[in-house]
């Protein structure tokens, strides 16, 4: 008789302790503070080597931010920027697409949106780029990339050749943004 005691005992106390028990089902994302320094300075190497034009390093460089954090949004995005510059568009093309599950705020999601609509023009997809481009203007109308490609099917349909888009000025316009 007093084990069962001692049982229903110790069974009510774990019953009344478990309401007071606080599980932490978050995934703890710390991220040392030397680490997360190290990558905004990789990100800022990064952005460095990109106004140079040199896409090659920058590319390196946004590699080594997203190794230290990876939840570095800004890494993310300009390194699929980089990947662009340098004619890997369907990589970057895969990059620009996560960046934009991650983006910050609005004008993050408008930048990523016309950005991939940029690369979908030089994978001559002109179709899927005005679907990014309609995102894009929808979130800011006042987005210069936006303003200058998003008219895509009535600038070309029924002339001669709609011209070559330059990748320079594209992606020169974009460059803007890194400050």
């Amino acid at each position: 008789m007093a084990i069962k005691l001692l049982i229903i005992t110790s069974l009510l106390f774990i019953l009344s302790c478990a309401g007071r028990i606080e599980v932490n089902t978050k995934p703890q994302t710390y991220r040392p503070p030397g680490l997360i320094i190290a990558s905004e300075k990789a990100v800022e190497n990064g952005k460095k080597h990109l106004r140079k034009g040199n896409c090659g390093k920058a590319i390196q460089e946004f590699n080594k931010a997203l190794a230290k954090n990876p939840n570095n949004f800004e890494a993310l995005y300009w390194l699929g920027v980089a990947e662009g510059m340098c004619g890997y568009y369907s990589d970057a093309y895969n990059r620009l697409t996560i960046a934009l599950r991650y983006a910050p705020d609005g004008t993050w999601e408008a930048r990523v949106n016309a950005s991939i609509g940029l690369i979908l023009i030089f994978m001559e997809k002109d179709e899927e780029a005005k679907i990014y481009f309609d995102r894009a203007k929808r979130i800011d109308p006042r987005n210069e990339l936006v303003i200058k490609y998003s008219e895509i099917e009535t600038r070309g349909k029924g002339k001669k050749g709609r011209g070559k888009i330059k990748k320079e000025e594209g992606f020169g316009l974009i460059l803007k943004w890194l400050d």
